[in-house]
């Protein structure tokens, strides 16, 4: 009994230590689950550096293939590519709905998203961050939000990265028709052009600019695509866009989602909003000036040619009432599309119904197929239009464009008198450096384009504390009489804008666009 008694203590007092070997164990490894150093996020796989974190130098092509109509991230990317996924909080951000894309990193050095109607999402990975630690702030996405600047021109400010601005880098959009008939990327690469400048000299309070350029291809609803994904890769504003085909809804759209435009065609849409800020006077007003300097130039029985575009119809109104105004009566009106291949039957029935003029309302290339058409048929009569100095176009007009006559907005900046002028050589100079390809097809459009990257980059300067789209639209609000070169000034305020009612007129002279007259305004 006493030796059996003995036996069983021990048993006791071993089963006693195991049950509190195990409580504690138990706990410890309980309290370790519960206060994890590690968190497991998502990231998207299409992320991309550029080396200097904006616009890439030299001559990048970075458009999208023409059958996706995908966004491309024109610079190299200042940290992760617009679209991909962030690893803040352990969440991803998609970039649309449905059809995903990858980022593919092109020889250029700029990151595009190769991707059907949708965002560009980037695929997903996992990797693990150190938890934050202390009570830092946070931003909606969970990341540590970065403190308050203090007030006053210069200051960095706080992050905004739903609105296109980190620490690093402000984003803004651009669509343009890259591919189609009208060919726009010559445009997107003067934005691009003074952006890489700005970067090149540290950019904006040491942000970094970034341009998403998105293909509409002639197209009004991959133009709207192209909003959509844009909106969805969190850009502050859109910059010297020039999309033909979408530009006139995308304003309303654009505008109506609470994001500046800057620039563009100066289309009707973009006169009658607070929140764009067109850098030209507008093409109804073209049209006005086109009717009354038709009498100085003592045109008679114009022939009068517009393209077929869904903003065209005030601007041809505004024409002919200019016209009648000054008691002359038009021979014939024709509207043609952009894609028409040949204008010979539209001279022969300019001809017929006795057409002594003509007044064009056309896009570059079309004027080159007008002038072909022409100078085939031996129809020599004075021409007055408006966008007809684009060099590379010039070389296909012919001996018909001589003597012909445009309106000017700008300075025109191949006029020979006007090379050695600061404001002209700057802009030569920055595409010749970073696009040389594309100088030959500089041209009125990429004026306006390349005035409004520096309206933009001015307002930015003007921004006291944190950057977002309304202190943006703020601060370009308060620019009267910023003078950018190119344009005597510009001039913006509350309420819609109308900058600019101001022309010059250019001549033709054996291929030599010549400026003449006084700059007058209507």
């Amino acid at each position: 009994m006493g030796s059996s008694s003995v036996r069983e203590r021990i048993a006791i007092i071993f089963m006693t230590v195991s049950v509190v070997a195990t409580l504690v164990l138990g706990g410890a490894l309980a309290a370790q689950l519960g206060h994890p150093k590690d968190q497991v996020v998502q990231v998207g796989a299409a992320s991309a550096a550029g080396s200097d974190g904006g616009v890439g130098g030299g001559d990048q092509s970075a458009t999208a293939p023409a059958d996706t109509g995908a966004t491309t991230e024109t610079p190299a990317a200042a940290g992760t590519a617009a679209g991909t996924g962030t690893a803040a909080g352990g969440s991803t951000s998609a970039a649309g709905s449905g059809g995903a894309a990858t980022g593919t990193k092109s020889a250029a050095g700029s990151v595009t998203a190769a991707a059907g109607q949708a965002g560009a999402t980037g695929r997903k990975t996992t990797a693990t961050t150190r938890a934050p630690s202390g009570p830092a702030g946070t931003t909606p996405g969970g990341a540590p939000s970065a403190p308050a600047a203090p007030g006053g021109a210069g200051a960095k400010g706080p992050d905004n990265p739903d609105e296109g601005v980190t620490a690093d880098s402000i984003t803004v959009g651009g669509i343009y028709d890259e591919t189609g008939p009208v060919d726009a990327t010559v445009e997107r690469d003067a934005v691009r052009s003074y952006f890489n400048q700005v970067n090149a000299a540290g950019g904006v309070n040491g942000r970094k600019l970034r341009l998403l350029d998105c293909d509409s291809a002639f197209d009004p609803s991959r133009a709207h695509q192209c909003s959509q994904r844009l909106l969805s890769q969190k850009i502050l504003s859109v910059v010297g866009w020039t999309s033909p085909s979408g530009e006139e809804p995308e304003t309303k759209f654009l505008t109506s989602q609470g994001v500046p435009t800057i620039g563009g065609l100066s289309v009707p849409a973009e006169f009658n909003s607070p929140l764009a800020f067109p850098t030209m006077a507008s093409l109804v007003v073209h049209g006005t000036a086109m009717g009354h300097h038709a009498k100085d130039l003592g045109i008679q029985a114009p022939g009068i040619i517009v393209v077929n575009f869904n903003f065209i119809a005030p601007i041809k109104d505004a024409l002919l009432k200019a016209l009648h105004e000054e008691g002359i009566k038009e021979a014939s009106v024709e509207a043609v599309d952009a894609t028409k291949a040949d204008y010979s039957d539209v001279i022969v029935k300019l001809r017929a119904e006795g057409a002594k003029s003509i007044i064009g309302a056309l896009d570059p290339f079309s004027y080159a197929r007008m002038f072909q058409a022409m100078e085939r048929q031996n129809f020599k009569v004075p021409v007055l239009g408006f966008g007809l100095d684009k060099k590379s176009a010039n070389e296909a007009y012919g001996s018909a464009a001589d003597g012909a006559e445009s309106l000017m907005p700008f300075k025109e900046a191949f006029d020979p008198a006007f090379a050695s002028q600061p404001d002209v050589a700057e802009y030569f100079s920055a595409v010749q450096r970073y696009f040389p390809n594309q100088v030959k097809a500089l041209d009125v459009y990429t004026e306006a384009q390349w005035v409004a990257a520096k309206v933009f980059v001015e307002g930015l300067k003007r921004i006291q504390g944190p950057i977002n789209r309304q202190s943006l639209t703020a601060a370009l609000n308060t620019l009267k009489d910023f003078q950018p070169g190119l344009v005597p000034s510009l001039s913006y305020g509350a309420g819609n804008h109308d900058p600019n009612r101001c022309f010059s007129w250019i001549k033709n002279d054996k291929g030599t666009w010549k400026t003449y007259g006084a700059q007058k305004c209507f």
